[in-house]
């Protein structure tokens, strides 16, 4: 049997789990910023409808990380139209 008439295994053309977003990459981050990036993309996706009707916008729920220096912090997302 030859490799062309091997009909299972392999990679394939459109193969593997689908992304909600248009284009991704990959980042290394700190591990104690992970949180706070989550928190950052479920805030982009909860207001992905404001615009110029929603004059107020839209401010987060505080996000409690620790600085690389180990400073207590809290991060606020706000997203405004403009």
């Amino acid at each position: 049997m030859s490799d062309t008439e091997k009909k299972h295994g392999g990679a394939r053309a459109g193969a593997g789990r689908k992304t909600k977003y248009e284009k991704t990459t990959v980042m290394r981050v700190p591990e104690k910023y992970k949180d706070a990036i989550s928190a950052l993309i479920s805030h982009l996706d909860e207001t992905k409808h404001i615009n110029k009707h929603y004059p107020q916008g839209s401010q987060s729920d505080p996000v409690f990380l620790r600085s690389l220096d180990d400073n207590a912090q809290n991060i606020v997302f706000t997203t405004k139209p403009i």
